[in-house]
């Protein structure tokens, strides 16, 4: 038989699916052909290149993985450190008085308004009876604290006496907001009320 024949048979005949009849034709053919026999021992040898091939390509992604390891643990220690930080920047601003009076400034003041003859009233923060917006993280806003529950007027004038915002209404548990008001200048508030005592908030 031809051995252009043979070769074509090969591969099932290794793989041991050919035919009975085909098997002993190329056994018989093998026997006395030698060009078939080396043909047929290359061809059960196995591939070696592609297995340097696959060997060559697992040591290249090796510095890969472990770059890729190092990347995954700097962002988990990155991650852990945001985290603590900002768990302790809340409990700083929130527990340490100096910092929250920093990032979130309050004045409380009180007003008693003794009859109903409807005149204003100075709003005394702490032992003052001015106010200075002295940090920029004053939202310059006034609240008419909920437990007044009563609607209150309000006005403001500076320090020469002149009336910088005039009679806004401000409902009880709600805030208004101070346009035009510098800062570290002196704001002196009043208000003008029913009978009774007032808690009213700068912020």
């Amino acid at each position: 038989m031809n051995c252009n024949i043979i070769k074509d048979l090969l591969p099932s005949y290794i793989d041991e699916i050919s035919s009975k009849e085909t098997a002993e034709a190329v056994e018989e053919h093998i026997e006395h052909c030698e060009e078939c026999q080396r043909y047929i021992q290359r061809m059960k040898k196995p591939n070696t290149s592609i297995q340097m091939m696959t060997e060559e390509v697992s040591a290249a992604k090796e510095p890969f993985k472990r770059i890729n390891k190092k990347r995954r643990i700097q962002v988990l220690i990155a991650i852990a450190i945001t985290f603590m930080v900002t768990i302790i920047g809340a409990w700083v601003v929130q527990d340490v008085g100096a910092v929250n009076d920093i990032f979130f400034p309050d004045k409380w003041g009180l007003a008693t308004v003794t009859d109903d003859r409807e005149e204003w009233e100075s709003i005394k923060f702490s032992d003052q009876n001015y106010i200075i917006f002295d940090s920029i993280f004053w939202r310059k806003e006034i609240v008419n604290h909920a437990n007044n529950g009563k609607n209150v007027l309000l006005s403001v004038k500076d320090d020469n006496d002149n009336i910088v915002i005039d009679e806004i209404l401000v409902p009880a548990g709600k805030s208004v907001k101070l346009e035009g008001l510098k800062r570290n200048e002196k704001y002196y508030i009043e208000i003008k009320a029913p009978q009774g005592r007032f808690t009213i908030v700068a912020v």
